[in-house]
């Protein structure tokens, strides 16, 4: 009859309007779960970005000191070798002639005729000898070199070699591995920012099925990632 579908019309629409304002207040919040779920995963991305730069930093500056080391103890085992190998065979057979220069001058003093004539040209051959050598060999004619005692000044000639090259002597291997200890450091740091912004992931997709607590799981959520960014933010001024 026409009364009753008047009536039934009329209660469908009040089904339908109440259904309208019942399904917002369901629904509420569900913009706020993907806000938070946008901005966690927009903060993991830049956390993660920055950590993963910072370890190729550390590891640069770790191999730079590797290759800084293997440089100068390349550069000081070239020094000692020529020192030991090449300079110290020639200076020492000067010395050997010197000294037996000496003697065979000081013992022709003593003695005459034929004796005396080979002692002094005994000395003789020995002056040539360290004349020859004496050009070839700063090491032993330097007087810088020379000791009290006659003997060579050694560590003072490798200290010599050594500063021939100072960019190699410069080389600082040493700081290179500090600097890179200092940057994986930061990087762990960095990474520990993840925990946070993980959480507020994590509740903000706990927030989606639990509909009556979600709005406080969202407040959670950005606390946590709040505090996530404000540790990623601290790391990096510290550091």
């Amino acid at each position: 009859m026409p009364g009753e579908i008047l009536v039934t019309t009329a209660s469908e629409r009040s089904a339908a309007a109440v259904a309208e304002i019942v399904v917002p207040v369901h629904e509420r919040g569900h913009g706020g779960v993907a806000l938070l779920l946008t901005v966690a995963a927009i903060v993991a991305a830049v956390i993660s970005f920055r950590a993963a730069i910072i370890s190729s930093s550390a590891s640069d500056s770790w191999q730079s000191a590797l290759r800084s080391e293997v440089k100068r103890s390349a550069a000081a085992m070239e020094d000692v070798r020529s020192l030991y190998q090449s300079e110290l065979p020639i200076a020492v057979r000067i010395l050997q002639a010197r000294i037996v220069q000496a003697e065979m001058l000081a013992e022709a003093q003593g003695q005459s005729g034929p004796a005396r004539q080979a002692l002094l040209q005994e000395a003789d051959v020995q002056g040539q000898i360290i004349t020859a050598l004496s050009s070839s060999s700063e090491l032993a004619t330097a007087p810088q070199y020379s000791l009290p005692s006659g003997g060579l000044d050694l560590a003072k000639r490798l200290a010599d070699l050594r500063a021939t090259y100072p960019d190699l002597l410069a080389l600082n291997p040493d700081g290179l591995e500090t600097t890179g200890d200092r940057l994986a450091h930061e990087a762990e740091l960095t990474i520990l920012a993840l925990v946070p912004t993980s959480v507020a992931a994590f509740l903000g997709v706990l927030a989606q099925p639990f509909r009556r607590r979600r709005m406080m799981l969202l407040r959670l959520g950005a606390l946590a990632l709040a505090g996530g960014m404000a540790m990623f933010v601290v790391v990096q001024v510290v550091s």
